[in-house]
């Protein structure tokens, strides 16, 4: 029975590694970054040859809410081009060896910067025949130990996929709570502005209208008789 657990207890210590070797080659990328008025912002990401990177941008704060995006190859050739947009997500694969060059463009406004976050997910090649043989190999006690090796190994590779894609949900969710919140305080500063500009007029209109009317009664000529 020891025997057994000990087995079975090195047969999950190697599944981790292995699991853990495989779930390192995905790269997350995500940051948050000003964008100066009339200024072109770019960024590089290097990508293994075969792989897939998946590229998603909102922008959160500004005026207008839009920024131009171009995603150009390593080679020079333009894959994505959107012009004044708020958000988008935009996905390669396969990928080529070399950098790929993210930019950001707000150069059609003069006045108001852009605040822009900006998530790149690089999912490296798949290894099927390396990892077919690995497993091959430790499958070998599997009727010893009457353990669906193939089983565990997806299991934990929906779970992980399945963690990866809620926390990108997470935080794509911040971020729209990040941009309602800026859109909420505008909307507050300009309706509170407007309000009291209106209040002012009121009381102006009110107190000329009862400056005229006294002015209309008020008749300081004697009237002889």
């Amino acid at each position: 029975m020891i025997t057994r657990l000990v087995v079975c207890l090195l047969l999950f210590l190697t599944l981790g590694v292995d699991l853990g070797f495989a779930f390192g080659q995905n790269k997350d990328t995500e940051f948050t970054f000003l964008l100066p008025p009339g200024a072109t912002e770019c960024f590089f990401q290097t990508t293994p040859k075969n792989g897939s990177m998946e590229v998603e941008y909102q922008v959160i704060a500004g005026s207008g809410l839009d920024v131009g995006f171009t995603l150009i190859s390593p080679h020079g050739y333009r894959l994505v081009s959107d012009f004044r947009k708020s958000d988008g997500i935009h996905t390669v694969d396969p990928t080529e060896e070399g950098d790929y060059r993210i930019c950001f463009d707000n150069s059609f406004s003069h006045i108001s910067e852009k605040m822009v976050y900006v998530e790149v997910i690089v999912d490296g090649p798949e290894e099927d025949d390396e990892n077919d043989e690995d497993w091959a190999a430790l499958a070998e006690p599997e009727d010893l130990l009457e353990y669906k090796l193939e089983d565990i190994r997806d299991t934990m590779d929906a779970v992980h996929k399945n963690l990866e894609r809620s926390r990108q949900l997470q935080t794509t969710l911040r971020a729209f709570e990040a941009r309602d919140r800026y859109l909420l305080e505008d909307n507050l500063w300009r309706v509170s502005f407007w309000s009291s500009v209106s209040l002012l007029v009121m009381v102006s209109v009110a107190l000329t209208q009862i400056y005229t009317l006294r002015r209309l009664f008020s008749d300081k000529h004697r009237v002889c008789t």
